[in-house]
């Protein structure tokens, strides 16, 4: 076992990862100063480029936050006799293609490889036996490939060439892999489905579609922080979950284990100055479609190589609520409510307003997504053939009595419903905010924009 890993990031061998008798610690190089400058939070938001090293306390929770959790981490310990809570073993043997840019291997390797041209072809009838094999082979991590991704679902990671996929062996994985869960019904397309919803809402998400491996439904996505190239290179693009850009361990996701509140991933973007109405739009759509497991670590943010922080698009979303074996405790709280159904589109302005956001911003936000979810799932239900449905079906009612309570739920609270339009809206790019309030006859008028003539 290497006593120090070289942690490589664009190209640029940016830093050393070691272990001690106080853990783990990480030193940034001298070429990742001269490339990004002091305080730069290339790497990780808790983690700004210094002249001085990270204690294990700082590098500990960004780096396990690369891993795999739970029983895959198991597995995968156990397949390459290494403890399974040493994180600096296991990066050293499956370090070399992670989550965003990251690669962590021995130091006495070059620089890492880039091109999906060399990886290894493999056909359909492999693809299924490595699907086939993922309780055994996690990621399918082998004595030849070697990768890792952090959650707790089964994946494969494969990498794809203009002749089909391929093993990432001296290559970026460029897809995720993701067969039917079988104790959830119709999991696959579930996800996906919500996916393409969100997409249809007009969010930012990642891409995703179903393909039949060995006659079962499996979820195709791809991955949003790699970048195929005209020169068949991949370029991977950073990223960090929200756990490791607190500086959180990664098995402290759920609010009510003691993981992140949104206030306080919102607060994080804030402070480097990354707008947070996007991340609003997210929560939003995840209450909508009633996902429960919507955590701190589905939360990302990219970062660009000249150092631009993003929110990455939205991905890991679906109906939770639609299985009754699943908690109705969402992963986050919203506006304080612990409960999926209790949350409603007042709370959901009231969280996007503690985070700093005016209320007619997070008005326009929140209602945008909940005014668009029930003509959208209608489409997308009559669009897909791969929609159940009984799921959908239970998207209908959730979202309609969500877009209707955006009436209901206001009609007692004065600041919300007038008798006569607000008389000082507010403004917003060439158009007016337009406040809920009753005509003469009684019928009340929901918020909306009105564009300026």
């Amino acid at each position: 076992m290497p006593e120090e890993l070289a942690v490589w990031l664009y190209g640029i061998n940016a830093g050393t990862l070691a272990e001690g008798g106080r853990g783990l610690s990480f030193r940034f190089s001298e070429a990742a100063y001269r490339r990004w400058g002091l305080r730069s939070p290339i790497l990780s938001l808790s983690m700004p480029v210094s002249t001085r090293p990270y204690g294990h306390s700082v590098a500990a929770p960004f780096f396990e936050g690369l891993l795999p959790e739970g029983q895959l981490r198991r597995t995968i310990a156990y397949d390459l006799r290494i403890s399974e809570i040493d994180t600096f073993g296991l990066l050293a043997e499956i370090g070399r293609d992670c989550a965003g840019a990251v690669v962590v291997q021995p130091e006495t390797e070059g620089a890492p490889p880039v091109s999906a041209q060399v990886a290894e072809p493999i056909g359909a009838d492999e693809v299924a036996e490595r699907i086939a094999r993922l309780p055994v082979f996690p990621l399918g991590v082998d004595d030849r490939v070697r990768v890792c991704l952090p959650g707790m679902q089964n994946k494969l990671l494969l990498t794809k060439t203009p002749a089909g996929w391929a093993l990432p062996i001296g290559a970026p994985s460029t897809h995720i892999l993701k067969p039917a869960i079988h104790q959830f019904p119709y999991s696959v397309e579930n996800e996906d489905f919500c996916m393409r919803l969100a997409r249809r809402i007009g969010l930012r998400v990642a891409t995703t579609r179903i393909e039949r491996v060995a006659e079962s439904p499996v979820l195709v996505v791809e991955r949003f922080d790699r970048v195929t190239l005209p020169t068949g290179g991949v370029r991977r693009v950073h990223q960090e979950d929200a756990n490791q850009a607190l500086g959180i361990e990664p098995d402290r996701k759920y609010e009510a284990s003691g993981g992140p509140s949104l206030r306080r991933v919102a607060s994080l973007l804030t402070n480097w100055q990354v707008p947070v109405e996007e991340l609003l739009g997210q929560v939003t759509f995840a209450v909508a479609v009633g996902d429960a497991d919507h955590h701190a670590k589905n939360i990302s943010f990219l970062h660009d190589e000249d150092g631009r922080i993003r929110i990455t698009p939205l991905y890991d979303v679906m109906c939770t609520r639609y299985y009754s074996s699943v908690t109705t405790t969402p992963a986050m709280f919203v506006n304080g409510k612990r409960h999926m159904d209790e949350i409603r589109a007042d709370d959901l302005v009231a969280e996007g307003v503690a985070w700093g956001l005016p209320e007619a911003d997070a008005e326009s936000v929140v209602f945008k997504v909940l005014e668009a979810l029930p003509e959208a799932i209608e489409a997308e239900a009559a669009a897909s053939q791969w929609s159940p449905e009984p799921l959908v079906r239970f998207l209908k009612v959730r979202g309609q009595a969500l877009h209707e309570a955006i009436n209901s739920q206001v009609v007692s609270p004065p600041r919300v419903f007038a008798t006569q339009p607000c008389s000082a809206p507010h403004l917003s790019s060439g158009r007016i905010w337009v406040h809920p309030y009753y005509r003469e006859d009684g019928t009340p008028v929901r918020g909306h924009w009105r564009h300026l003539r």
